[in-house]
């Protein structure tokens, strides 16, 4: 009779562990979808740079000191300004505002399709 008690106490153990697992298995899948659905990246088109440093670098310099924006790449020779943000800390609405607000403008790129 102890040594069955044991068994089903061990199996029990045993399976609680796998719940367990199982669990936090799930909770890890669901963090990664929730991080992954607030952090975007955005490509927006920029008119009105005339330089590389003054300009693109300046652009960069100013997104990358606002709560929100994990990086910031815009270059001259493209006209584009390439964001990643965390969208739960800030709009794009107001990732454009920041950059018209330096004198430029900016919208949303579209991107070329091959025909």
């Amino acid at each position: 009779m102890k040594t069955l008690k044991l068994i089903s106490f061990a199996f029990l153990l045993m399976i609680m562990n796998n719940l367990s697992v199982v669990a936090q298995n799930t909770a890890n899948k669901s963090n990664k979808e929730a991080i992954a659905a607030i952090i975007k990246t955005v490509e927006l088109a920029v008119d009105g740079m005339t330089c590389q440093k003054g300009c693109a670098d300046g652009i960069d310099k100013k997104l990358k000191t606002v709560s929100g924006v994990v990086k910031s790449k815009t270059k001259l020779d493209t006209g584009i300004s390439k964001i990643t943000y965390d969208e739960s800390k800030i709009k794009l609405s107001q990732l454009i505002s920041i950059i018209e607000d330096r004198g430029y403008t900016a919208k949303p790129a579209v991107k070329n399709k091959k025909v």
